[in-house]
C-alpha cells in the first residue's frame, strides 16, 4: 500500500507541516507503521498513535520524554547508533528482549554532517520494504527542516542558560532571591543540591568533541544537569543527583561513567574530572567551582596520590598545604626520619626514603606497596626493618606515620611549586 502511494505522490513529504506532531502522523500514515521522533540527544520530540500492543521501549520513552538510559546503552553495544551516527541511511535493528525493544528502522535527521535528530519506525506487524525505506529517507529529508527550527531556538536557550552559568561561576549573582528570579525567568528549576564538576581534557574542546560531551551528560540519567559550558580545555558542570537522596556517591559515579564512555564511544581519552562538595546555596556557586579547581591542580600535582580523589571532600589534608606552606615559608625546621633516610640512601646508594613513602601511601599494606616498587614482600619486609632502625621510626604508631607522610607529601608539594 505504502508503494501505491508513493507512485501516486513520489514524495508525500515534499510539502510545509505545521509541526513534529503533523510529520509524524503523515510518515505513519504512508508506512503503517508506529513512529518516533528524537532529537540528537534522544529527547522525544513526537510521536505517532498506536495500538495496546506497542512494546515497553516505546512506552517507556512516551512517558518520560527521552529514551531510557539503558535502551541507549543497549544500542550503543549493539553498533546501532554508531551506525545511525556515520550515515543517512536506513538502518533495520533487530528486536533487544532484555530492554524491551521491538523490531525497529531507524534513520538519522541529518544537516549535511550533524546529526539533528533520529526517525525510529516499530516494525511490529510488518517489515518495511526496500521502497519504504526510500521512503523513510525522504521523511528525514523532510524532518530536517523543522529540527532545524528548533535547534536555532534551542540556541538561542542555550545562549542565555551559558551566559547566567558564566554570572553564577564569577560571583556576579551574591543574592539568592536574584538568582531564583534569574531561574524563574529561563524557565529554570533550581536545584536542591548540586555540585560544580570540571572536566580537563588534553587538548582545547572543538565542536566535535563538544557535541559528544553533550550527547553523553543528556543521555546519562546519573545525574541531572543544569547548567553546562566549555572553556579552552575545560568542561564544567553544575549538576545534581537524580536520585531523592543526594550523595557524593553519584557524583564519583558519574565521573567514571562519563571519562570511561567518552573514550569507548568517542575514543576521547586523557580526561581528568573533579567536583566540589555538594551544595544547597546557589550563591555560593563561585566557591564550589573553585574546590573542583583546587581538586584538578592537586590532581596534576599528585598524580599518583590523587588516583582515587575525585571531589573536594576527599581531599583530606591536602586541602591545608597552602595554609601549612605559609608556616613552612620561615620555619627551618627538618624532619629528622626524612633527614637520616636521605643521608643513608646518598651514602649507601639505597632507596629507603622512597620506600616509606610508597609504604605510607598504600596505608600500610605490605602487598600492594611490594607490587608497586616491584620487589618481592620479603625484600619489602627487609627495607622496612632498616628503615625502622636507621631513622627511629615505630611503624606501628599512627602518630608517626601520619607525621612522617604529611612531611614527605610538603616536601614533595613544595620541591614541585619551587620547579613552577
Amino acid at each position: 500500500m505504502a508503494f501505491e502511494k508513493m507512485n501516486k505522490d513520489k514524495d508525500p513529504f515534499k510539502r510545509p507541516f505545521d509541526s513534529l506532531e503533523n510529520l509524524v502522523d503523515k510518515i505513519r500514515d504512508v508506512l503503517e507503521c508506529p513512529v518516533t521522533i528524537e532529537d540528537a540527544n534522544h529527547r522525544l520530540l513526537a510521536y505517532s498513535t498506536h495500538d495496546d500492543q506497542t512494546d515497553a521501549a516505546r512506552i517507556a520513552t512516551i512517558i518520560s520524554r527521552k529514551v531510557p538510559e539503558k535502551v541507549i546503552n543497549s544500542l550503543w553495544k549493539a553498533n546501532a547508533i554508531p551506525q545511525l551516527m556515520k550515515n543517512g541511511e536506513p538502518l533495520k535493528i533487530p528486536e533487544i528482549k532484555e530492554i524491551g525493544l521491538g523490531n525497529r528502522v531507524a534513520i538519522s535527521i541529518r544537516n549535511q554532517n550533524e546529526v539533528l535528530g533520529y526517525i525510529w519506525v516499530v516494525e511490529r506487524d510488518k517489515s518495511l520494504s526496500e521502497d519504504e525505506m526510500n521512503l523513510l529517507k525522504l521523511a528525514a529529508k523532510s524532518a530536517r527542516t523543522e529540527l532545524l527550527k528548533l535547534n536555532r531556538q534551542k540556541k538561542k536557550r542555550e545562549e542565555s542558560y551559558q551566559d547566567f552559568f558564566w554570572q553564577l561561576l564569577t560571583g556576579r549573582y551574591p543574592n539568592h532571591e536574584e538568582i531564583v528570579d534569574k531561574m524563574e525567568d529561563l524557565h529554570i528549576q533550581p536545584p536542591s543540591s548540586f555540585a560544580v564538576i570540571v572536566f580537563r581534557f588534553a587538548d582545547d574542546i572543538d565542536l566535535q568533541t563538544e557535541q559528544s560531551i553533550i550527547y553523553l551528560i543528556s543521555t546519562s540519567q546519573k545525574l541531572h544537569v543544569t547548567f553546562h559550558t566549555a572553556m579552552g580545555t575545560e568542561f564544567i558542570i553544575l549538576a545534581s543527583p537524580s536520585e531523592a537522596k543526594a550523595t557524593e556517591k553519584n557524583i564519583i559515579e558519574f565521573i567514571h561513567y562519563f571519562i570511561g564512555q567518552m573514550n569507548t564511544r568517542f575514543q576521547v581519552n586523557q580526561i581528568i574530572g573533579a567536583s566540589s562538595a555538594l551544595s544547597d546555596v546557589l550563591e555560593h556557586v563561585e566557591e564550589r567551582y573553585a574546590e573542583s579547581l583546587e581538586v584538578l591542580r592537586l590532581k596534576s600535582q599528585f598524580p599518583d596520590e590523587m588516583e582515587g580523589i575525585q571531589t573536594y571532600n576527599q581531599l583530606g589534608l591536602f586541602r591545608y598545604f597552602e595554609s601549612i606552606l605559609e608556616k613552612k615559608q620561615n620555619d627551618e625546621y627538618k624532619y629528622p626520619v626524612i633527614t637520616k633516610l636521605q643521608k643513608y640512601d646518598h651514602e649507601h646508594k639505597t632507596d629507603l626514603l622512597n620506600t616509606i613513602e610508597c609504604f605510607l601511601d598504600y596505608d600500610s599494606n605490605v602487598n600492594e606497596t611490594a607490587k608497586k616498587l616491584h620487589i618481592h614482600v620479603n625484600t619489602l619486609n627487609y627495607r622496612l626493618k632498616r628503615i625502622s632502625d636507621i631513622a627511629e621510626l615505630d611503624l606501628k604508631s599512627a602518630h608517626e606515620k601520619f607525621s612522617l607522610y604529611m612531611e614527605l607529601k610538603i616536601r614533595k608539594y613544595m620541591y614541585r611549586k619551587h620547579r613552577l
